[in-house]
């Protein structure tokens, strides 16, 4: 469901990016506001989809490394990035949901030309992390029961 909310906000900006194009040539009126959602939107784009990619295992590899291992030792590192992911995504979940209930609780507002609340651009970022964490969990799980072979 994530990575389909990211396809679609990557379609808007492909509609967007065209008709300010359009906008711009034709009637020389571009929207001011497309950068700034264009910005706004890569963020969630990325949080949104990094589950996704993370169950699908198509998350960046060093495949020069990873080829070359033995089985048994691409298990040990599967697993020992499973046990990282877990760790740096549940830590960066954990801080970045506690700054976004603080820019929630004190309005914190970007100055843009929208004066965007700075916790609907973050909320992307905790909720992001929540998933991959437990798909990290669940990714690992497989690796230790070497499930994942052919990965």
């Amino acid at each position: 469901m994530l990575a389909t909310i990211a396809g679609l906000a990557l379609g808007f900006l492909l509609v967007a990016i065209c008709v300010s194009t359009l906008s711009r040539f034709l009637f020389n009126r571009p929207f001011s506001n497309l950068v700034e959602y264009s910005s706004y939107a890569l963020i969630y784009i990325a949080f949104l989809a990094g589950p996704w990619l993370l169950a699908q295992r198509r998350h960046i590899s060093v495949d020069i490394v990873t080829n070359a291992l033995k089985p048994g030792s691409k298990k040990a590192m599967n697993v020992l990035v499973g046990i990282l992911g877990i760790a740096i995504t549940g830590v960066i979940g954990y801080f970045s949901l506690s700054v976004t209930i603080g820019n929630f609780q004190n309005n914190i507002r970007i100055m843009d030309s929208m004066r965007t609340p700075q916790w609907r651009l973050l909320v992307s970022v905790p909720v992001g992390c929540f998933f991959m964490v437990f798909q990290f969990i669940r990714n690992l799980a497989r690796d230790v029961r070497g499930e994942n072979k052919g990965r």
